[in-house]
């Protein structure tokens, strides 16, 4: 029988640090998938990288075996001791796993709970997955549960009203630190879907001037151009850090794209200006010793979790209602994954009938010649009908087991043994 296998880390589980050396960028998910099956054992396998998570969501013999698999191959891959993922991750099985997969796409395990960005990045997982031919019916199904569990979570509580995002607790932020956010100039440096929502919640918040730096021409353009801004080119970094008050950064950067070499001259030419960073990228877009240089005042992804954990107090009863909502979900995928699992024991039940039934009407067959084709028949239908109404009771008590939730395992071993059949 195989199994659902959840394995990673998360901003519960890892800091930024670590979670930064194994972000996965669409490519190198498409080319880590055949990767992990190999190397782990998995008849499936779907993984979803984030700023705040690195999951790899699979299904094989073995839960608990596969997940030691899937780390060992995870810390080879991006070069990180096992021991040290090991100490940050987690590893869950069946239901639990289920369960986990169905709240993440419900948001329910996010850094903002009710955050509506993790709905789409598993969605894109999931459609990377089935166009590189990894997922098969169990993940299938899993994710098609997560989906609708989503929907029902967005439609049936008030969890995502008033919830913010990444980018929206990031301008909070500047907004306890500045007070009032006009007469304050932004810059934007990345103009991706998380440098969009912070634009529009500065925009809001009524900062006097939004630049956007990126290296693609055209699109930040079109996002300076949305908010009312303006662009500047790659290569005027420099100088839009020395304009800026606030600075927002969300490229997809491999390594940081501000250090203390370039931000240094930069704090020296503003003479004593503070400057507001909030990098809410992973990979870290901005070296983390810049915060070391006077003035500098510098905010991970991972410093955002105050103002998260007071936006949470609020929304507490909503977060329990949603959970209880996805538990629902999850034990239909529960009893979908039961029935599935005794289909083996019914097909071999079946099968074993069926020869039987035909061996003996093999060996009657010079006794029945002198029936008409019409009265041979009968007596086959007799038989077969007698034969399944023989295998219903075993059958029906199999199934209900499996619906039931509780010994469908041993019912299966006993069938297995009183009708000397083999799946």
């Amino acid at each position: 029988m195989t199994e659902l296998v959840a394995v990673g880390l998360n901003h519960k589980t890892a800091p930024v640090e670590l979670r930064e050396r194994l972000a996965l960028g669409t490519g190198d998910v498409a080319a880590a998938l055949p990767l992990l099956r190999e190397r782990a054992g998995l008849g499936e396998v779907m993984v979803v990288s984030t700023c705040n998570r690195v999951e790899v969501y699979g299904v094989a013999p073995q839960w608990a075996r596969a997940g030691e698999r899937v780390l060992q191959a995870l810390a080879e891959l991006r070069g990180v001791p096992l021991a040290e993922l090991v100490a940050h991750t987690f590893v869950r099985g069946d239901r639990t796993a289920a369960s986990h997969i169905c709240r993440v796409a419900a948001s329910l395990e996010s850094m903002v709970v009710g955050e509506p960005q993790i709905l789409g990045q598993v969605k894109d997982a999931f459609d990377l997955a089935q166009r590189e031919g990894t997922v098969g019916s169990v993940l299938d199904r899993c994710l098609t549960t997560a989906f609708r569990a989503a929907k029902r979570v967005r439609s049936e509580t008030e969890i995502a009203r008033g919830a913010a995002s990444v980018p929206s607790v990031a301008v909070d932020l500047a907004r306890s630190i500045f007070g009032e956010l006009a007469g304050c100039g932004a810059l934007l440096v990345g103009a991706g879907e998380m440098a969009q929502q912070a634009g529009q919640h500065l925009k809001a918040g009524g900062v006097a001037e939004i630049a956007v730096v990126n290296r693609s021409e055209a699109r930040g353009q079109a996002l300076a151009q949305e908010l009312g801004g303006r662009f500047a080119p790659w290569d005027a970094l420099d100088a839009e850090l020395r304009r800026a008050d606030i600075v927002v950064t969300s490229t997809g950067a491999s390594r940081p794209v501000i250090d203390r070499a370039l931000l240094r001259p930069v704090m020296k030419a503003r003479r004593g200006t503070p400057i507001f960073f909030v990098d809410i990228a992973v990979p870290r877009d901005v070296d983390p010793e810049v915060g070391r240089l006077e003035q500098v005042f510098l905010y991970n992804i991972d410093d955002l979790q105050g103002i998260v954990h007071d936006n949470m107090r609020a929304r507490t009863a909503e977060a329990d209602r949603a959970g209880a909502l996805v538990e629902e979900e999850v034990q239909e995928f529960v009893r979908w994954q039961k029935a599935r699992s005794i289909g083996p024991i019914v097909k071999a039940l079946q099968g074993h009938a069926k020869a039987i039934v035909e061996g003996e009407l093999a060996r009657a067959r010079g006794k029945l010649q002198g029936l008409t084709p019409e009265q041979q028949k009968a007596v086959e239908v007799l038989a077969n009908g007698i034969a399944q109404k023989l295998l219903h009771r075993p059958m029906t008590a199999l199934r209900q087991a499996a619906a039931e939730g509780g010994g469908e395992a041993d019912l299966a071993g006993a069938v297995q043994q009183l009708f000397g059949v083999e799946t």
